[in-house]
């Protein structure tokens, strides 16, 4: 991919880039790190009772979508900046105390401050991606703010297993994580324009909205149900060897297809790169459905990361795209957290509730809901306008028969 495809046409100012890029990243890394280590972070207290445990992780869960509701209101009528601001100082307060407060009871505690913590903000940093972007590069950006948050997962996950870091360390990556977003703060004003937010009856009202809003759900819930598939692969060195490099693998892919489907997204629209995803799932599942294998395993865990990387930047342009003037932080609070909320939540499930099925019939089912979830994408209109792809194309075109004129002048 040449770098051309990347820049041509951007125009938003190269530090406002940054500062959208490093303060999505730095809170998303956060959570996946987060969740991902949420067992060793409290593994003294989760040794006492499993129902604390399996608490303060749905509280967790819950409370990222109540306070992302609660923050897209209160970002509405407070300064962007200020509010951005304090929220990365509260995410940073909420879990420097994890390690001196390990009993079962502060599992409660823990996760309904880690969840606020995240959700208090996080849709108006959404809100900030897309009001600092125009439609025809706000896929490009998309793309560069998820690839940079999983450069920072995978550097987070070397630093772990390379240092063989337990509960503290792990915690003061996260943070330090974390912190990097203050940076943003130095290189933009973070401001927004004042503009009256629709009410949620009429964000709900959009038809589009809510035909992305209901695929994306679909989508959601066959990925959370994979865990389920994982509970009858065999436990041999075969599967755990390919568990653990082809995890490694699929979030290096899911990084670099996100600024594949960022290109993809601004060039040909939004439909095509979601449909291209749901294949590439489907593919996915099938494969470890027909023939479970390591290899297959393996193969599952890549192509399902690849398609990860393009349903992941699609959503978070497609609510940008839809959104009224003031309502951007309602679209995302809706549109983008809740269903990804949902896919955690029922992968999270799986880690209690032991349900044993044939891989195949699971198989069938989480194929049958992408399929379903393709439908409402097929009747949902182009959030990227058919005159902006024309006129890039045209753009394009005319620059290559200028070029062509020049060189022929030149061979004369």
């Amino acid at each position: 991919m040449q770098l051309g495809v990347l820049t041509r046409n951007v125009i938003i100012p190269p530090r406002q880039l940054l500062a959208v890029t490093i303060l999505f990243s730095s809170a998303f890394a956060w959570f996946f790190v987060f969740w991902t280590y949420f067992d060793d972070i409290v593994s003294p207290a989760i040794n006492t009772d499993p129902f604390w445990y399996n608490a303060g992780i749905m509280l967790f869960l819950v409370f990222i979508v109540l306070s992302a509701i609660l923050g897209s209101g209160i970002a509405e009528k407070v300064n962007r900046r200020k509010f951005l601001f304090y929220w990365l100082v509260f995410g940073i307060l909420a879990t420097v105390p994890i390690p001196f407060f390990q009993s079962k009871e502060s599992l409660i505690i823990f996760g309904i401050l880690a969840g606020t913590s995240f959700g208090l903000g996080i849709t108006s940093c959404q809100a900030f991606l897309a009001d600092s972007t125009i439609p025809e590069e706000r896929g490009r950006v998309a793309g560069l703010a998820i690839l940079t948050t999983f450069v920072l997962v995978i550097l987070s996950f070397l630093a772990v297993l390379v240092l063989r870091l337990e509960s503290t360390g792990i915690l003061l990556v996260s943070i330090g994580i974390r912190s990097t977003g203050f940076l943003s703060f130095l290189l933009d004003p973070i401001d927004k324009q004042e503009n009256k937010a629709k009410s949620w009856r009429s964000i709900l009202g959009c038809r589009d909205f809510r035909l992305y809003l209901l695929a994306y759900t679909l989508f959601n819930i066959a990925a959370g149900l994979v865990a389920f598939i994982w509970q009858g692969l065999p436990d041999s060195p075969e599967f755990e060897a390919a568990s653990t490099t082809g995890n490694f693998v699929r979030y290096i892919g899911l990084g670099f297809f996100a600024i594949i489907a960022g290109v993809m997204a601004d060039r040909v629209g939004r439909k095509k790169p979601i449909m291209l995803g749901l294949i590439m799932l489907g593919t996915a599942y099938a494969l470890i459905g027909i023939m479970t294998t390591s290899a297959t395993y393996f193969a599952n865990l890549v192509l399902s990361g690849l398609a990860w990387g393009v349903i992941m930047v699609i959503y978070l342009v497609v609510p940008g795209d839809l959104s009224f003037p003031g309502s951007e932080e309602r679209f995302y609070a809706v549109g983008w957290l809740i269903p990804l909320v949902l896919y955690i939540g029922i992968n999270g499930a799986a880690r209690f509730v032991i349900i044993v099925a044939e891989i195949a019939v699971f198989s069938t089912i989480l194929t049958a809901l992408l399929f379903a979830s393709a439908f409402p994408i097929w009747t949902a209109s182009e959030t990227l306008p058919e005159s902006k792809i024309q006129s890039r194309r045209l753009k394009e075109y005319t620059e290559k028969v200028g070029k062509i004129v020049q060189e022929t002048k030149k061979t004369d």
